[in-house]
C-alpha cells in the first residue's frame, strides 16, 4: 500500500512525460478496486490472477513454511486474497515499456522487501524522454 501511495504521488510528473502507471497485484479484482478506492490512485489496478504475468516474467517465488507460518498467524491466508492456496508471491518489479511493447527499463529486486523509490523510475523516463527526443530531431 505505502508502495502504491508513493507512486501515486508522481503520477502528475509521469503523465507530464507521456507515459501512463498500471499496477499488476495477484490480489483478486476486489482487494485491487478496495485499495484504489482506499488509497485515491489515479491509475489501474490490474489481477493477475494466478500469478500467470508474474510467471511469464519469472518474478514467482514460495514463501518458506516459516514465513507462511507467520502470515497465517497474523490471520493472512493468501488464498483469501489470490485465489489460490498456494504460498507464492510476486517479486516486487517495475518496468518501463514503449508503445511498441517493448521493455526500457526494468526494477528487481530479489529482496521482496525493497523497493525502488518512485523518483529513480522518474529519472529513467526522463532519460528515455530525452533519448526519444533527440532521435526525432536527428
Amino acid at each position: 500500500m505505502m508502495e502504491l501511495e508513493a507512486l501515486q504521488a508522481v503520477v502528475p510528473q509521469i503523465r507530464e512525460l507521456g507515459a501512463s502507471l498500471v499496477a499488476i497485484s495477484p490480489e483478486r479484482p476486489s482487494y485491487g478496486r478496495a485499495v484504489r478506492r482506499r488509497a485515491a490512485l489515479e491509475f489501474d489496478v490490474l489481477s493477475d490472477k494466478g500469478l500467470n504475468v508474474a510467471q511469464v516474467f519469472g518474478l514467482v517465488f514460495t514463501l518458506p513454511c516459516h514465513l507462511e507460518e507467520l502470515y497465517r498467524s497474523f490471520g493472512k491466508t493468501l488464498d483469501k486474497f489470490h485465489g489460490e492456496p498456494a504460498y507464492r508471491l510476486p517479486l516486487p518489479a517495475r518496468y518501463i515499456v514503449d508503445r511498441q511493447g517493448k521493455i526500457r527499463a526494468a526494477d528487481v529486486n530479489a529482496d521482496y522487501t525493497v523497493r525502488s523509490d518512485p523518483e529513480e523510475t522518474l529519472a529513467q523516463l526522463r532519460r528515455l524522454a530525452k533519448r526519444g527526443a533527440r532521435a526525432a530531431r536527428a
